[in-house]
């Protein structure tokens, strides 16, 4: 019985891809702090502008001079700091000083830039309780003096009878200067929307912030293959609700909650592709003067670095479009209950998790699954003997996943120490690993080397027994502990550098008989960022993963597998254009990834995007072995 090396070989490469890809080309851009609103105070000579945020946190301020068709400019950059999804864009701006705002996640980093109308000066100061930075440009006092003597001037020139008097009036609504919260900026965008402001009274209201999104996806494969999908499409959407009430000076109660709706279009007919709806989010928290409290179904984000994040395990991920999905969109909230102390220089963090997640994954019929495309394969070769391939239409994958009670509970611990350039934090979290372990394959006698060229008719022709008697594969999930250190420095600014080491127990890896093994990692990953005047962005991350009991068995990884990976963009035409290109080489085996787009936000609360995802390397590498699953893609979202 002979079988075709390729397309069986397909069937199987996929098998370990979502671990790799949790370990090597996440993108981080959830982060431990976040920016919850934004507010203007403007009169004639000053123009406020208030970040409210929900911790503290570290920050750099920069100018930089008009050049070429930049105008003045004033950043300010939040590290460990994310968007709140709520805040969006509203059409209109009112300022003596500021053009207009605009905002880029670059890695951990928030930057919020404030395109000038002249070179103002930019005053920086913050204030506890909630934690605020406020930005304040200022005319220069011979500027001011001139207008207030224009206005006197114009106002004698008037023709008003004599003894004529002018009765005084109360302004009306339009009239009075307030503070003007903006209540949403565009949800879960990735790189510079532009923020405008406008003066709505009705935001100060104690109605809740409703804000949502809707995504569609679709790629098409460069190389299409009977064994493969040929196109995949994705349809998704979040409606959310943020709402705040103060309780006392010290104290006040937050309230958050988004729903998902999510539909997977597969190319195999034999896929899942139900529509979903699902609670995403949906928690209480309380605020105090330096301490909060929240419970429900959260999002909590741990480590520092920024394409890959060793110590962040506390969330499963949403695993079944591999690259085409970010970090943020991946992430699944969980059920826990979350505290935090906020000292001077130092800080506390617990989370208890009441019962065990797992990450979202499928085992067949996609080019993304565990399993891939394997059952429908063999079912399509001909030259599979017919008892096999009736057999591979029955494969099932059982998950005996750990039952709800207090012995399975998870727990984490965080001290966080902040100098005055400088944040450290080491943790511990005893928790499990959201990925499966696979126990036992449903017939023995595999002897797999990962090698598209191989001869798998070779590896099959051991399979004991035969015929197969169980159609059952079993997968477990296991208990894992994480020790982790992290730290982020602004003391080389204009150079961030940031990086993260973790100790895991137990880490599961694919070897040769499709079935895993466990072994203890130590995998540290460290970089730096730059973004140039001309706001060119360069990333670079190093990464190092050793694998204690190393088993030559296992499956694409060596003992220790050094990577470099980060991404470069630029904004062009004043931000409407994002050029950008993430990477990813493998210097151990010299396989790369390589992912170049555009992004298109020119339309109010919109963004096209399209691209390309490539792989390459030798057949027995994990990224090599994906070389038949290159696509372009294309993306739209709106927000509202």
């Amino acid at each position: 019985m002979k079988f075709n090396l390729i397309k069986v070989y397909r069937h199987f490469r996929v098998l370990f891809g979502y671990l790799v890809f949790s370990l090597f080309f996440l993108p981080g851009v959830c982060h431990a702090a976040q920016l919850e609103d934004i507010k203007l105070e403007t009169d004639p000579t000053t123009t406020e502008i208030i970040l409210i945020l929900d911790e503290n946190v570290r920050f750099t301020q920069h100018t930089l001079a008009a050049k070429g068709r930049y105008p003045d400019r004033c950043y300010i950059d939040l590290f460990s700091t994310s968007r709140s999804p709520s805040l969006q864009s509203t059409p209109t701006i009112s300022s003596q000083h500021v053009e207009r705002i605009r905002t880029g996640d670059h890695a951990t980093k928030l930057r919020i830039v404030f395109d000038l109308k002249q070179p103002h000066p930019c005053t920086v100061t913050t204030s506890e309780e909630p934690f605020t930075i406020k930005v304040s440009f200022s005319s220069p006092l011979e500027a001011t003096s001139e207008k207030l003597l224009e206005s006197t001037e114009n106002s004698e020139a008037q023709d008003i009878p004599a003894n004529h008097s002018v009765p005084a009036q109360e302004p009306n609504d339009s009239e009075i200067e307030a503070p003007t919260t903006l209540p949403n900026l565009a949800a879960d965008s990735e790189e510079e929307p532009v923020f405008f402001f406008a003066g709505d009274e009705s935001l100060k209201s104690n109605k809740p912030d409703i804000w949502g999104w809707v995504k569609f996806f679709a790629a098409q494969d460069t190389n299409e293959d009977d064994a493969e999908d040929h196109h995949l499409s994705r349809a998704r959407g979040r409606l959310g609700a943020d709402w705040q009430r103060s309780l006392s000076n010290d104290q006040t109660l937050l309230a958050k909650g988004s729903i998902d709706v999510d539909r997977l279009f597969y190319d195999a007919n034999e896929a899942d592709d139900e529509t979903e709806f699902k609670l995403h989010e949906a928690y209480l928290q309380l605020n105090g003067r330096n301490w909060d409290i929240s419970f429900g179904k959260q999002r909590v984000r741990w480590g520092k670095s920024d394409q890959l994040s060793p110590v962040d395990t506390i969330n499963p991920q949403d695993f079944r479009q591999s690259l085409a999905v970010d970090l943020e969109e991946r992430a699944i909230p969980s059920w826990m209950l979350r505290s935090r102390w906020h000292g001077d220089s130092f800080g506390l963090e617990t989370v208890v998790q009441p019962w065990f997640e797992q990450s979202e994954i499928d085992y067949f019929d996609s080019d993304w699954a565990l399993f891939r495309n394997l059952r429908q394969a063999i079912n399509d070769n001909p030259s599979i003997n017919p008892l096999l391939q009736n057999y591979a239409s029955t494969l099932y994958v059982d998950d005996n996943k750990p039952t709800k009670n207090l012995e399975n509970i998870s727990a984490g611990l965080r001290l966080k120490l902040q100098t005055e350039q400088t944040d450290f934090a080491v943790s511990y979290h005893y928790g499990w690993e959201t990925l499966p372990t696979i126990e036992q394959f449903s017939v023995g006698g595999i002897n797999y080397n990962g090698d598209p060229d191989s001869d798998l008719t070779e590896t099959v022709a051991s399979i004991t027994p035969f015929p197969p008697v169980t159609n059952r594969i079993e997968a477990t999930y296991k208990r894992q502990q994480t020790i982790g250190f992290e730290w982020e420095t602004s003391s080389l600014d204009p150079f961030g550098f940031r990086g993260e080491i973790a100790y895991k127990d137990e880490v599961t890896f694919l070897n040769s008989t499709l079935t895993s093994t466990r072994s203890q990692v130590t995998h540290l990953v460290t970089g730096v960022d730059y973004t140039t005047e001309s706001e060119w962005y360069f990333n670079i991350q190093g990464s190092w993963q050793h694998i204690h009991s190393y088993d030559n068995d296992i499956l694409y990884f060596d003992k220790d597998t050094v990577a470099l990976l980060g991404e470069i963009s630029k904004p062009v035409w004043r931000g409407n254009l994002e050029l950008s290109a993430k990477y990813n080489y493998v210097m151990t085996d010299k396989s790369s990834f390589v992912q170049p787009s555009a992004t298109l936000k020119y339309f109010r609360n919109t963004e096209l995007e399209i691209g390309v995802m490539v792989y390459s390397g030798d057949g027995e590498t994990l990224l090599g072995s994906y070389d038949k699953a290159d696509q372009i893609y294309g993306i739209v979202k709106i927000s509202f």
